[in-house]
């Protein structure tokens, strides 16, 4: 009877879940190129192409989407086994403090990925503004937090450049030179913040048309049609579309990870956010 290599179903459930065989490796503690071979002989095993590699990204096979689940399952009982005997030992509690406009949709990934390349942290999550995020932080009620850079702190590990880009929808009335109909979070917000000043900047008159506590909140008032939102660009709602006709542009900002983790944790944690919300890496190694 055939068995499955734990070692090699989990290079594939990290990078399918990262979408990245380098992300993959970071949090696994190997190179890109052994993640590329654990899961090559993994498919070579089942006899199935289980994760499709593209210029830009990595992506889910049809047969890699079937494995996908019992891959989690096994890894997950496999773990909790391993942790009972080995003398029960303690679970690690971490908690986690993300911006919502940090992350978004892309907040499942990175933390599914993180409860498979540290199978005995437990994380305690909180999403947020960025500013609560990180008071949350500074007050020591948080040991890491995924913000948004603001104001003139510089400090935190990098993650990624996040441009702002105006999001409408199909349904949207509005013509240039009427009143700016401002989709936005209710509340100081950094965001709301570079879009309220280039407006101004450019003396464009502006209203609002919706405060919401979410960014979910607001993607949903975007695509009904109720005014415009500053997003980071991979934030754009389903079915809409960046605009610039009669607006002013938007700021780049950052994304940054503040820890007091050890250096192991903090590549982790790195990577598995970095994957999840920068852009696909290029290249068949991907």
């Amino acid at each position: 009877m055939r068995t499955l290599d734990l070692d090699q179903l989990r290079a594939f459930l990290v990078a399918a879940d990262l979408r990245s065989f380098t992300a993959a490796g970071t949090c696994l503690g190997a190179t890109q190129s052994a993640i590329s071979l654990r899961i090559a002989r993994l498919e070579e095993q089942v006899g199935r192409r289980l994760l499709a590699r593209t210029p830009r990204a990595v992506g889910l096979t049809p047969d890699g989407a079937r494995l996908l689940p019992h891959a989690r399952a096994i890894l997950a009982a496999h773990d909790r086994a391993w942790t009972e005997l080995a003398g029960g030992e303690e679970r690690a509690s971490l908690r986690l403090a993300v911006s919502d406009h940090a992350a978004g949709a892309h907040l499942a990934p990175a933390l599914a990925s993180l409860r498979t390349a540290l199978p005995r942290l437990v994380p305690d999550v909180t999403v947020g503004l960025s500013t609560a995020m990180r008071e949350a932080y500074d007050r020591g009620e948080a040991e890491a937090a995924v913000v948004r850079q603001e104001g003139e702190r510089r400090d935190g590990t990098p993650l990624f450049a996040d441009p702002l880009v105006w999001a409408g929808s199909p349904a949207l009335d509005w013509s240039p030179g009427e009143p700016v109909p401002l989709v936005a979070l209710s509340g100081p917000c950094g965001v709301k913040a570079a879009a309220v000043q280039a407006l101004d900047a450019a003396g464009l008159p502006w209203r609002h048309a919706f405060s919401g506590g979410s960014v979910t909140a607001l993607q949903a008032a975007v695509r009904a049609g109720l005014g415009l939102g500053p997003f980071g660009a991979r934030h754009l709602p389903e079915g809409c579309a960046a605009h610039s006709e009669g607006l002013p542009p938007l700021p780049t900002s950052r994304v940054v990870l503040l820890t007091r983790q050890d250096a192991h944790t903090r590549a982790i944690l790195a990577a598995a956010f970095q994957a999840a919300g920068a852009p696909r890496e290029r290249g068949a190694g991907a």
